[in-house]
């Protein structure tokens, strides 16, 4: 095998590790509660819309599990622990067999499946597997999502040379993320940081069984992509194509993430109107220049986001004359 890592693995690790760093950040002060005094998971109602940067950060580590939920990598090591805890996978495991024999004994001490589908659901709107019918969904999400990220990418749709696209475009950027920040500060709760902590280190678990070499081997695997399509076939399941969702969750992870840097400025007076930056209300200067990543960031999440719609779209009927 090959001691350089696969690009598919490369971007993988890259994103959970970014997200892991979020969710340090995010829990900097420690976690007041463990999962025994929680009992059932659930995100109980926020007591009001206003929400700080660690929970953004939360969040924006959240976003990317969600697509990584749909793109496969928890489901496939959860399927591929319960063939082997019966005998019935078919092929030698080697040095993942006591790894999958641990997470098969530990299942009941993470999120079940169905949690982080409502969790998901209450968060962003969508979830990659069923939720209850009566479940909170959050509607708006992905609308005010949208709506920011068109924002960012048309900062130079006028051809002023400003290196912040105008005043009017940073307006626009302001509005989306006031709105944005407002629709995920009334989704979440206080518990989101901990629901963060657990998914991300269940996700850093199960890479290290489905990236494992003996595994790859095993189902002459070239990437850790390849891994969870082998095991949705002897485990008779079926992922989505995973390109898409791992490029749309890490470009929401970088933005929501901004969000958080940015968190105190829409409503800050951080500049005078004197400034070149600043725009003519004088309610604080430019949130982003024209080359920032999370422009970047914003285009990726549109064209992933459309390529997702386009590959859950029906096939068109074709009509006889």
């Amino acid at each position: 095998m090959s001691a350089i890592a696969p690009v598919g693995d490369a971007l993988l690790t890259s994103a959970v590790s970014a997200s892991e760093r979020l969710v340090a950040r995010a829990t900097a002060h420690g976690l007041a509660v463990t999962l025994d005094r929680l009992g059932e998971i659930d995100l109980p109602e926020p007591s009001a819309a206003r929400i700080d940067q660690a929970r953004l950060r939360a969040l924006a580590t959240l976003y990317l599990s969600a697509d990584l939920e749909a793109a496969g990598i928890l489901p496939a090591v959860e399927a591929l622990a319960g063939l082997a805890s019966t005998g019935a996978v078919g092929i030698d495991l080697g040095g993942t067999e006591p790894l999958l024999a641990d997470w098969w004994r530990q299942r009941h001490d993470r999120l079940s499946a169905a949690e982080r589908h409502a969790c998901f659901s209450r968060l962003f709107g969508t979830a990659p597997g069923p939720v209850a019918a009566d479940a909170h969904r959050n509607e708006q999400f992905e609308d005010h999502m949208l709506e920011l990220c068109e924002a960012l990418y048309k900062l130079d749709e006028v051809p002023t040379g400003d290196p912040y696209g105008g005043t009017r475009q940073q307006a626009r950027v302001r509005r989306a993320a006031r709105s944005l920040t407002e629709n995920l500060g009334d989704a979440g709760g206080s518990i989101t940081a901990f629901l963060a902590d657990e998914i991300i280190a269940a996700l850093r678990s199960a890479l290290t069984i489905i990236t494992h070499p003996h595994l790859r081997g095993a189902f002459a695997a070239r990437d850790v992509w390849d891994v969870v399509a082998a095991i949705a076939r002897i485990a008779r399941i079926r992922f989505d194509p995973p390109a898409p969702y791992v490029r749309r969750g890490r470009a929401g992870m970088t933005v929501i993430a901004w969000l958080a840097d940015v968190e105190d400025r829409p409503d800050t007076d951080r500049t005078s109107t004197d400034r070149p930056d600043a725009d003519r209300t004088g309610r604080g200067g430019a949130l982003v220049a024209i080359g920032d990543p999370v422009v970047g960031s914003a285009i990726d999440w549109i064209e992933a986001t459309l390529d997702i719609g386009e590959a859950l779209s029906p096939e068109p009927t074709a009509v006889s004359a």
